[in-house]
C-alpha cells in the first residue's frame, strides 16, 4: 500500500486539489437550502392580520320529523285480497255470460253449468274468503278458483261455437250424448246412486275425441270433439263411449268396486323379460285395460251392430294388419288401451249377448278378411317384438266379458247390463232401426230415438257407402238438437180398410198360423217404445 502511495503520491494530491474546492461549495449550498426563513414575532403577526367577528358557535339542526308509521301488510293479506279480487271478476264475467245464455235458445244448455256449478261454487267462495281465513283455506279456494276459470273459458267457447253460424252440430252432438246418457241418469235417480257428474257438453277444437268427467269437481263434463267429427258417421257412435268413460269416474266408487270384483290391478307394469309372460301377468293386463273395455261393452250394449261396425272403420288397417295386434306402453306401464285387434274381438263377443249372432259373425270375418295373417299380439320386450298367442288372450277376454254382461252388478243395485230399462239394444230397438234404415236411405227425415236414428244410419251407410252423405244428412235433420225450435216429422199413417173388430177376431180364429205369423210381424212392426220403470 505504502509503495502505491509513493507511486501515485502525485496524481492524488492533484486529485484533492480540484475536487476539495467543488466539494466544499456544495456543502455550502446545501446547509443554506436547509435553513427555514425566520419567523415573525408573534405581535407583528396580529398587527398584519385582518381582525375578523367572531362567529357564534353553530347551533345544532333540530331533529328531523319521524316518518308516519306504516303497518306491515302480512302475506295472507295480499293473497286474500288477490283470491277476493279474483272472485270478483270470475263472477262478473259468469254472470254476463248467463245473462246471454238465458236469452239465447241456443245456450240453454249452458244455463245449469253457469248458475249452479260455476257461479254457485264462486258465491261460496267468496263467503268462505269473507271472514278471516287461514292461509291454507286462502291456498285452496285460489286452486279451485284456477279449475273455474278454465271452466269458464271453456263454457265461453261452446257459447261462441253454438251462438256463430248456421251449424247446429254441437247442438246436434249434445242431444245424441243425452240419449247415450239417459238410462243410466234414469237408474241412478231411481235407484239413488251418487253421481258426481252428469252433463256432458261438446265442445269442438285440435284435440283427439275424449271427455273429462267431474271437470273442475263440478259436474260438467267438456265432451271434446275434433274439427271434422260432424263429416263422418263411423264417428259418432265413439260418443257413446264417451259418455260411458264419463258414467265409469263419476259413479261413486264403480271403478275401485269393479277392479276388486274382478280381480283385477288398477296398474300392470312392463315385464323385465319374457319369463315374466305367465298366465297372472297376461290376466293382470286387462286391469290395465278395464276403463277401455267398460267404455266398449257399454257402447256397444246401447247401440249394438252400429258401434261395432263404427269400430270396424275406425281401425281397421289391412296395409299393416300387425299395427292392430301391438299392445302399447305408457312409460314403465302397459297402456289402458287395448289393441284394436282384441277391442273388436271383445266387442263381437257383446253383440253374442246381444243376440245378434250373424252380425257378430259377418264383422269378425270381415276383419280377418281384411287383416289376414294376424295370429299373435305383439308386444315390445327389451328392443324385440314378443309375440303372444291370441286364443290365450281372447280366452281371458271372452271370460271378462261374460262376467261383465250376464252377472248383476252390485255398483248399478243388482241390476244386468241388459236389463237396465231403455239402455241395451235388444230385438224391439233392433226392429225399430231396421225401420228407420230404409227411410233415412231414401234421404228422408225420421222420428225416433237419436241413438236409433244414428245407429240406423250408421248400418245404412255401410250398407250403401254411396249414400254416406245424404244419409249423414238425413240423420243430421231428424235430430231434434237442443235449443233448436224444429218441428218433429210427422210419420204418415196407411189407411186401413174399415173392419169391424169383431170380423177381425173371427177371421184370426179361423187360421191359427196366420195368428201366430202376425204377432211376430207386429212386433217386428210396431212403432218402437222405450222400456219404463215400474214402480212397485
Amino acid at each position: 500500500m505504502q509503495e502505491l502511495l509513493k507511486e501515485y503520491f502525485g496524481e492524488i494530491a492533484l486529485l484533492i486539489y480540484i475536487l476539495y474546492p467543488l466539494i466544499k461549495r456544495l456543502w455550502n449550498r446545501l446547509n443554506k437550502k436547509g435553513d427555514a426563513a425566520p419567523k415573525p414575532e408573534k405581535g407583528a403577526r396580529e398587527a398584519r392580520a385582518p381582525k375578523r367577528a367572531q362567529r357564534p358557535p353553530p347551533r345544532e339542526p333540530p331533529p328531523a320529523p319521524l316518518p308516519p308509521a306504516v303497518p306491515q301488510r302480512s302475506p295472507e293479506a295480499d293473497f286474500l285480497e288477490a283470491a277476493r279480487s279474483q272472485a270478483q271478476t270470475l263472477k262478473q264475467e259468469a254472470t254476463r255470460l248467463l245473462g246471454r245464455a238465458e236469452m239465447d235458445p241456443r245456450l240453454q244448455r249452458l244455463v245449469p253449468s253457469l248458475r249452479d256449478d260455476l257461479l254457485g261454487r264462486v258465491d261460496a267462495i267468496e263467503r268462505s274468503l269473507g271472514g278471516r281465513p287461514t292461509m291454507s283455506t286462502i291456498a285452496d279456494d285460489t286452486t279451485v278458483l284456477r279449475g273455474l276459470a278454465l271452466l269458464l273459458r271453456y263454457l265461453q267457447t261452446m257459447a261462441r261455437q253454438r251462438s256463430y253460424g248456421g251449424s247446429t252440430f254441437q247442438a246436434d252432438a249434445d242431444k245424441m250424448a243425452d240419449a247415450c246418457y239417459a238410462p243410466l241418469l234414469e237408474l241412478a235417480r231411481v235407484q239413488g246412486l251418487e253421481l258426481r257428474s252428469s252433463q256432458p257438453i261438446t265442445v269442438t277444437g285440435d284435440w283427439d275425441l275424449s271427455i273429462v268427467p267431474r271437470f273442475a269437481s263440478t259436474r260438467v263434463a267438456p265432451l271434446r270433439l275434433p274439427v271434422g267429427f260432424e263429416n263422418s258417421l263411423w264417428r259418432w257412435p265413439a260418443i257413446a263411449h264417451e259418455v260411458a268413460h264419463d258414467f265409469y269416474y263419476s259413479l261413486d266408487g264403480l271403478e275401485q268396486s269393479l277392479h276388486q270384483r274382478t280381480g283385477l290391478p288398477t296398474e300392470v307394469e312392463m315385464p323385465e323379460s319374457s319369463a315374466e309372460l305367465e298366465g297372472a301377468w297376461l290376466r293382470g293386463l286387462f286391469g290395465a285395460w278395464l276403463p277401455e273395455i267398460f267404455a266398449d261393452v257399454f257402447g256397444t250394449v246401447s247401440l249394438g251392430p252400429a258401434y261395432v261396425e263404427s269400430m270396424a272403420r275406425t281401425f281397421r288397417n289391412p296395409d299393416s294388419p300387425q299395427h292392430t295386434a301391438v299392445i302399447l306402453q305408457d312409460g314403465r306401464l302397459m297402456d289402458e288401451h287395448p289393441p284394436a285387434r282384441l277391442r273388436f274381438f271383445m266387442a263381437t263377443r257383446v253383440l253374442h249377448h246381444l243376440g245378434r249372432h250373424n252380425e257378430a259373425n259377418d264383422l269378425w270375418e270381415r276383419w280377418e278378411s281384411d287383416h289376414s295373417g294376424v295370429r299373435l299380439y305383439y308386444l315390445p320386450l327389451g328392443g324385440q317384438w314378443v309375440g303372444l298367442a291370441d286364443e290365450t288372450l281372447h280366452s281371458i277376454a271372452s271370460s271378462l266379458i261374460d262376467v261383465l254382461v250376464q252377472r248383476a252388478w252390485p255398483e248399478l243395485e243388482g241390476f244386468q247390463l241388459l236389463n237396465i230399462p231403455g239402455f241395451a239394444y235388444l230385438h224391439g230397438e233392433h226392429a225399430e232401426v231396421r225401420r228407420l234404415m230404409r227411410s233415412l236411405a231414401r234421404g228422408e227425415t225420421v222420428n225416433g230415438d237419436v241413438r236409433w236414428i244414428m245407429a240406423a244410419a250408421v248400418l245404412a251407410a255401410a250398407a250403401q257407402p254411396s249414400l254416406h252423405n245424404s244419409i249423414l244428412d238425413a240423420a243430421r235433420r231428424s235430430i231434434v238438437g237442443i235449443g233448436e225450435e224444429r218441428k218433429m216429422v210427422g210419420e204418415t199413417k196407411r189407411p186401413s180398410e174399415p173392419q169391424s173388430i169383431a170380423a177381425q177376431l173371427v177371421t184370426s180364429l179361423r187360421q191359427p198360423r196366420a195368428l201366430e205369423e202376425a204377432i211376430a210381424l207386429g212386433a217386428a212392426l210396431t212403432p218402437y217404445r222405450p222400456p219404463r220403470w215400474r214402480r212397485g
